[in-house]
């Protein structure tokens, strides 16, 4: 039976993180091996060790129905498959994975499975505190060629990735049809037509606070018409201050300010993971940049009528943004690493990975293209599937963590004064790359 031991740590202190809240059902009857053999080679009555085991594991997921990720079932079914293991589960939260675990690993006391995003993992094996998850496993071969190099260091691997969520534009289709439109805006131009019509109508357009939603549609358009590679701004190789693509992204919030679409004032200090999320769910907007993660939330609004589409840019398809999101790992010294080993290959297999998807409402990360099947996020999947899409830099590591921070300080001062040039804007960005560059 799980023991689910769930507690949470006290924050030691204020850490910031790019993932939102970093994604039960079956897998296609294809991928489901009858012979009980798992992907990985091993029978289900394979056992690591003949002795009962008790496997630690963290997360940050897991703790209560609206966050569960699907966690509960899916552990339930590894004890069922691994009768001698029984799971440990304890909630410690992404803010507190930095602070309180590296110190447990390093006292020798961690725990046998942690879970962690792109950035913890690669910080953690920076300091030789995780194992080597090893290349040769079936899941590795599985994982999609375009995040296959960011998940790999000197051709080691400490992350086996979990899901991957889509960012983009959420729009409530009842308001847009009250104004004679029937389908989510793609386009800059199509955006501009909409908010001329709903503020006609006296219905406020967008929510496009400053510490999200805005850097969001900012990035999105710059990375779509960019001619360089997102990771050569992370290096200091391309500067965004001589990028058309993003002058451009910035001259489109120009845009949209003329367009009336929000007032940039009230949006500079609003906050985008609750009183922006209310506003939207409670229909007194119309649109709002931001992360698939909310679609479970929003679904619980039986009255609210909404779409995740695309992030308008000016040329179709608009822009989807993939967000990595969290995966596991085994740290150095781990107690049970035979069973912790077994623990990781299993999640990775695809049926356990299509019960984190569906519950979370994401899609793997792996080449079986699978999500999960929510109607309400339909047009991103669909764009995306069609039209591809850009991975976040920053969930890939691509631009540094400093940089994130800069860039929502510098829009939200933005939109509270926008007589600031688009250059100026740029330059800070600019600005935090050399200087993390320069302190790595």
């Amino acid at each position: 039976m799980t023991r689910f031991i769930a507690f949470v740590i006290c924050c030691l202190a204020a850490v910031s993180c790019s993932a939102g809240n970093d994604e039960p059902a079956t897998a296609p009857e294809s991928q489901i091996d009858p012979s009980g053999v798992g992907a990985e080679g091993f029978a289900a009555s394979q056992q690591p060790s003949a002795v009962r085991e008790t496997l630690e594991i963290t997360s940050w997921k897991g703790a209560d129905e609206a966050a569960s990720s699907g966690l509960p079932e899916v552990i339930a079914s590894f004890e069922q498959e691994y009768p001698t293991i029984d799971v440990s589960f304890r909630l410690v939260t992404r803010l507190d994975s930095d602070l309180v675990l590296v110190p447990e690993i390093q006292a020798g006391n961690p725990p046998d499975v942690m879970m962690t995003d792109l950035a913890l993992a690669k910080l953690l094996a920076d300091e030789q505190l995780l194992l080597d998850l090893g290349t040769e496993s079936a899941w590795y071969g599985r994982i999609s060629s375009d995040l296959r190099p960011s998940l790999t260091f000197d051709g080691a691997v400490y992350m086996a990735p979990m899901k991957s969520g889509g960012m983009g534009n959420f729009v409530n289709l009842e308001l847009l049809q009250k104004v004679g439109i029937t389908e989510a805006p793609t386009t800059i131009d199509e955006l501009i037509d909409a908010c001329v019509r709903l503020n006609a109508a006296n219905i406020t357009p967008m929510t496009f606070a400053g510490g999200f939603s805005a850097p969001l549609f900012v990035i999105a358009n710059g990375l779509a018409d960019s001619t360089q590679p997102p990771e050569t701004f992370g290096s200091g190789t391309a500067l965004f201050v001589d990028d058309a693509g993003f002058l451009q992204a910035m001259e489109s919030v120009r845009d949209l300010i003329d367009a009336r679409c929000f007032d940039p004032a009230e949006q500079a200090g609003l906050d985008p993971w609750s009183v922006a999320l209310t506003t939207f769910r409670s229909g007194e907007v119309a649109m709002m940049p931001h992360g698939g993660w909310n679609i479970p939330g929003f679904d619980q609004e039986p009255t609210l009528t909404y779409v995740l589409a695309p992030i308008p840019t000016r040329n179709e398809p608009g822009a989807v943004l993939d967000l990595l999101g969290f995966g596991w790992s085994i740290p150095s010294g781990a107690k049970n690493p035979e069973a912790a080993q077994a623990f990781v290959d299993w999640m990775a297999r695809p049926a356990q990975v299509q019960a984190v998807v569906e519950s979370d409402v994401g899609y793997t990360p792996f080449d079986d293209a699978t999500r999960s099947f929510s109607t309400s996020m339909a047009p991103l999947w669909d764009s995306r599937s069609e039209h591809g899409a850009f991975d976040y830099p920053f969930g890939v590591l691509q631009w540094p963590k400093s940089l994130e921070n800069e860039i929502w300080s510098s829009t939200g001062d933005f939109l509270l004064d926008p007589s600031i040039t688009n250059e100026e804007v740029l330059s800070r960005w600019d600005e935090a790359v050399a200087e993390a560059r320069s302190s790595s």
